[in-house]
C-alpha cells in the first residue's frame, strides 16, 4: 500500500499458502500473512534489475525462488535473504517467463527477449533452445499452418512443461504454439485449425485433462488437443475476449479461472462424452425452436455484405484494372497566335506633304487530338500492385468480421438453449440473461446492419399472421 508500483507477477508458496511473493516494477515483495503486510526481499541494482517480470518457486523446496527481470535471471536458496545472478544466462536479457518442472525441479526454462533458455542443473548452466532474433535460426522440424518460423521476430509469452513427461514442453508465442517432445532439441509449430488468434498470452495444463493445453489469447480461451492436433474455443459465458492469464484450481483441477481485460471469470471446462440416441433426439427437438431464426451462414453473408468485404469486390477491382488498359490516353491541344506589323512612308516638298502608314494584321490558331495506348498494361499494370495490397487487408478484415460474428452467434444460441432448457428460479438471474441476450443481438446487428432484428421481426409478423388466420378458420 502506498508504493504506487505495478505488480507483474504473483507466486504462492506451494507448502504454505500464507506466504505470497509479488514481483513489481520496484523489486520483489514477500508477505507471510496472506498479503496483509509486505516486505521487500529483492531490490536489484538499478531500475532494470529491480523491475521483476516473473517469479517461480521450486515445487519441492519453497525456499528456492527464481525471478526474471529486465536485466537477467536471479536465484535464492533461502527464501529471499541472499540472491545471486546467473552468469551463464545473458546478464542484459529480459526474462519474461519462468517454468520449473513439478517433479524434476532441476529442469528450468526461461523465456527471454533473445529466445528460450533451458537449464538441467537448477539454473547453474543454460542452453538456448529457441532463438527469436532475425539473424539466427531455430531448429524446426515441421511447420503446420504457420508459415516460416526461422528468421521471424516472435515473442515468447508462456511456457508449460508436461507434468507427466519433462521432455515435452509447450511454448506460447506471438505466432502460435511451439511443441517439443525431446527436451528442446527440435520444435514443431502446432496447427492453427480452430485457433482464431495465434497471439498466445499464457499457457496452462490441468492434471484432470492430460490431453489438453489451454491458451489465453487476445480473442478468447482455447484448448489444444494433443491427440487431434486441433483447437477448440471455450467461450460459454465469457463476455470478455482479451484474456491475459489462466489458472486451474489446485484442489479442483477442472475449474479454470481467466483474468481478462473485462474482469475475472470462472468456469468448468466440459469434456464431451458419448450421448445416447434419446439425448440426440431431445437435442434436435430443442434446436427446432430456432427454425425461424437465420442460420449462421445467413448471418455471415449479411456481415460480409454490410462490411463490403465480399470476394467479388476484389474480382471487380481486377476486372476494372484490366479494362482500363483499353482506354487510351487522350490529349487535346489548342494553339492561338497573333502577328502585327506596321511601317510609315513620309515625304515632304514645298508644295505637298504626304505620309502613309503600312499596317499588317495576322491571326492564326490550331487544334490537335492525340490517342495513346500502353499495350503492355493489358498484361500487367501498376494498379494490380495496389489491388494486391488492398485485397490482403480486405481478406484480413473479412476474417475478423466472420470470426467475431460467428462467436457472437453461437454464444447467443447457447444462451437461448440455457434459458429454455434450464430456466433460472432467481428473477435477477433471468433478467440478467435476458439483457445479455439483447446485448448479443445488438452486437450481431452492429455487424450485419440490423439483419438479425429485421429477420426476427419478420418471423414474428409471419407467425402472428398464421395464428390470426388459424383463429379465423376455426371460428368459421
Amino acid at each position: 500500500r502506498g508504493t504506487g508500483t505495478a505488480i507483474n507477477s504473483i507466486s504462492i508458496n506451494p507448502m504454505n499458502i500464507n506466504i505470497v511473493y509479488a514481483g513489481t516494477q520496484a523489486g520483489l515483495y514477500k508477505s507471510e500473512n496472506h498479503g496483509k503486510n509486505w516486505v521487500r526481499v529483492f531490490r536489484g541494482i538499478g531500475g532494470l534489475e529491480g523491475h521483476i517480470l516473473s517469479v517461480a518457486i521450486s515445487p519441492v523446496n519453497p525456499e528456492v525462488i527464481f525471478i526474471g527481470t529486465y536485466a537477467g535471471f536471479f536465484h535464492t536458496d533461502d527464501g529471499g535473504s541472499n540472491w545471486r545472478k546467473e552468469q551463464n544466462l545473458p546478464s542484459e536479457a529480459v526474462v519474461s517467463s519462468i517454468a520449473v518442472h513439478p517433479s524434476e525441479p532441476h529442469i528450468i526454462y526461461a523465456a527471454t527477449d533473445r529466445g528460450l533458455y533451458k537449464s538441467v542443473n537448477n539454473g547453474m548452466d543454460w542452453e538456448r533452445v529457441i532463438v527469436t532474433t532475425t539473424t539466427e535460426n531455430v531448429n524446426i522440424l515441421d511447420q503446420v499452418d504457420a508459415g516460416e518460423v526461422n528468421g521471424i521476430e516472435t515473442e515468447i509469452k508462456g511456457i508449460v512443461i508436461d507434468p507427466a513427461d519433462a521432455r515435452k514442453v509447450y511454448v506460447g508465442t506471438s505466432e502460435g504454439l511451439l511443441i517439443t517432445e525431446n527436451g528442446g532439441l527440435t520444435w514443431i509449430m502446432a496447427g492453427s485449425s480452430g485457433l482464431i488468434s495465434r497471439d498466445i498470452h499464457h499457457l496452462v495444463v490441468s492434471s484432470s485433462d492430460p490431453d489438453g493445453v489451454y491458451a489465453a489469447t487476445s480473442r478468447g480461451v482455447f484448448r489444444y488437443s494433443k491427440v487431434s492436433k486441433r483447437w477448440m474455443e471455450l467461450y460459454k459465458g465469457l463476455t470478455s475476449i482479451d484474456i491475459r492469464s489462466l489458472a486451474f484450481e489446485p484442489l479442483n483441477s477442472k475449474i479454470l479461472w481467466a483474468v481478462t481485460k473485462g474482469g475475472v471469470f470462472k468456469t468448468i471446462p466440459m469434456i464431451q462424452n458419448a450421448t445416447s440416441k434419446d439425448e440426440e433426439v431431445e437435442a434436435e427437438k430443442l434446436l427446432s425452436n430456432f427454425t425461424d431464426e437465420p442460420s449462421v451462414v445467413e448471418i455471415m453473408e449479411a456481415a460480409i455484405r454490410y462490411a463490403e468485404v465480399h470476394p467479388e469486390k476484389i474480382d471487380r477491382w481486377r476486372t476494372a484494372a484490366a479494362k482500363s488498359a483499353w482506354l487510351p490516353d487522350l490529349r487535346v491541344g489548342y494553339d492561338k497566335g497573333k502577328d502585327w506589323q506596321s511601317s510609315t512612308y513620309f515625304y515632304s516638298t514645298t508644295t505637298q506633304k504626304y505620309t502613309d502608314d503600312d499596317i499588317t494584321l495576322d491571326r492564326d490558331w490550331s487544334w490537335s487530338v492525340s490517342l495513346t495506348w500502353e499495350l503492355g498494361e493489358l498484361i500487367w499494370n501498376d494498379d494490380q500492385t495496389s489491388i494486391d495490397t488492398r485485397s490482403r487487408l480486405m481478406v484480413q478484415l473479412r476474417d475478423d468480421v466472420l470470426n467475431e460474428v460467428t462467436r457472437l452467434y453461437f454464444e447467443r444460441r447457447r444462451l437461448q438453449i440455457e434459458m429454455l432448457y434450464s430456466p433460472s428460479k432467481e428473477i435477477m438471474d433471468r433478467i440478467e440473461k435476458k439483457l445479455r441476450l439483447q446485448e448479443l443481438t445488438a452486437d450481431i446487428d452492429a455487424l450485419t446492419g440490423f439483419y438479425l432484428s429485421k429477420r426476427l421481426g419478420r418471423a414474428r409478423w409471419q407467425n402472428e399472421a398464421r395464428r390470426t388466420s388459424y383463429k379465423e378458420r376455426m371460428s368459421d
